[in-house]
């Protein structure tokens, strides 16, 4: 793939030139345009940013308001990428504008499903599944199928992140069948690997591995290297939530490898993941100190790029190190300071999880009535959203 994309830019910077020469400036801002949109499908973002930005710069000047909005477009999803959500929420505001006022509906519907995943990315799922199925009966009406698809695969995620695991699995295979369908094996891979993330979190860790090692393959097919990062991390995952020691050290080569493949395209989310799930694994093998140096590092990213649960948890994990350790009061503080943080996004299996943990901390100091109340209140809230596994610790 990448060897493609070489060639598209070498074929592209010719035409460019032609259409300089004569002076043509609608062929070569669009020329531009194209060539952005391969430095960002090369994960060269800065390039992209540069490029698009000409083209942009080009079309306005022209007055070819089409162009110009698209270009803006794909300056929010390179920022998107880029986990720069702000500014990414803005260009597509921009761009929708631009789309409104001259009638273009894919634009359009493509600018709704671009904030749909801003939310999504920073865990506003109900505002994202808004914005989505906005976006998604955009392109139904429209007849396409591919938005449509890629709009099912997202909806999808977001029902993974609330634990709604069935109504997941509904919408991720029906999202893998229309991919089939119109030959997209990009997109089919993609929803592979969320439902082997499904199956994961459901505790089905040889199905989960079957569907994340197809998805891998079809990535690695085709030239993906941000699929096969993600799926070396999922793999991680698995051995790391099967809680066997002897497989640790094959968990950790899975993340570690998947780390270094984010950081090398500049994905600050992934690499951010893959430090926090590293943490998981030494937490697993109980070597505190290390897991709270971990932990630190995962949350500094995630705060860096504006992750806000991410950052809780990694939170959380450090209150839970320092517990371990018997730093009591340093504990304390850190849990406090995540259950406030998951208490600001909404999140009460967070908040619920940290008030047990405080729990935890007032039996170690002989506090044992109010280790009581902290305990009931987490319980009620487990019982709330239908948390199981929180009603038995």
């Amino acid at each position: 793939m990448q060897n493609r994309y070489k060639e598209a830019a070498v074929k592209i910077e010719e035409a460019r030139a032609m259409f300089e020469a004569i002076g043509y400036r609608l062929g070569a801002a669009q020329c531009t345009q194209c060539l952005g949109n391969v430095s960002h499908m090369q994960n060269q973002y800065e390039e992209a940013a540069v490029r698009l930005e000409a083209a942009r710069a080009t079309f306005e000047a022209i007055g070819y308001r089409l162009g110009a909005a698209q270009c803006t477009r794909s300056l929010g999803e390179v920022l998107l990428t880029q986990s720069h959500y702000d500014e990414a929420a803005r260009r597509f505001e921009d761009a929708r504008t631009g789309f409104e006022a001259i009638g273009h509906r894919l634009g359009l519907a493509q600018c709704t499903r671009g904030l749909g995943d801003v939310w999504r990315m920073q865990n506003h799922y109900e505002e994202a599944a808004v914005r989505l199925e906005e976006a998604r009966t955009m392109f139904k009406a429209i007849g396409d199928r591919l938005g449509v698809a890629q709009c099912t695969h997202r909806l999808g995620e977001v029902l993974r992140m609330q634990n709604h695991y069935e109504e997941a699995t509904v919408r991720l295979e029906d999202g893998e069948a229309t991919f089939d369908a119109i030959g997209n094996r990009l997109g089919a891979a993609q929803c592979t690997r969320s439902l082997g993330d499904v199956l994961r979190m459901q505790n089905h860790y040889e199905e989960a591995t079957v569907r994340i090692e197809a998805a891998k393959a079809t990535f690695e097919s085709i030239g993906d290297r941000q699929g096969v990062a993600e799926c070396r991390r999922s793999l991680g995952d698995v051995q790391r939530m099967q809680s066997h020691y002897e497989e640790a050290a094959e968990a950790a080569h899975w993340l570690e490898e998947a780390r270094v493949r984010f950081e090398a395209i500049g994905n600050r989310l992934g690499a951010a993941q893959c430090t926090q799930s590293l943490g998981d694994v030494l937490r697993a093998q109980s070597h505190h100190e290390e897991v709270v140096v971990m932990f630190e590092e995962a949350r500094a990213k995630f705060e860096a790029i504006g992750d806000r649960l991410g950052a809780a948890q990694c939170m959380w994990s450090v209150g839970n190190g320092l517990r371990m350790q018997g730093h009591n009061e340093e504990a304390t503080m850190r849990l406090e300071e995540a259950r406030a943080a998951f208490k600001a996004i909404g999140n009460r299996l967070g908040a619920a999880q940290c008030t047990q943990s405080l729990g935890h901390v007032l039996v170690k100091q002989n506090h044992y009535q109010e280790a009581a109340v902290r305990f009931e209140e987490a319980k009620a809230t487990f019982e709330a959203i239908g948390d199981r596994l929180g009603t038995t610790q």
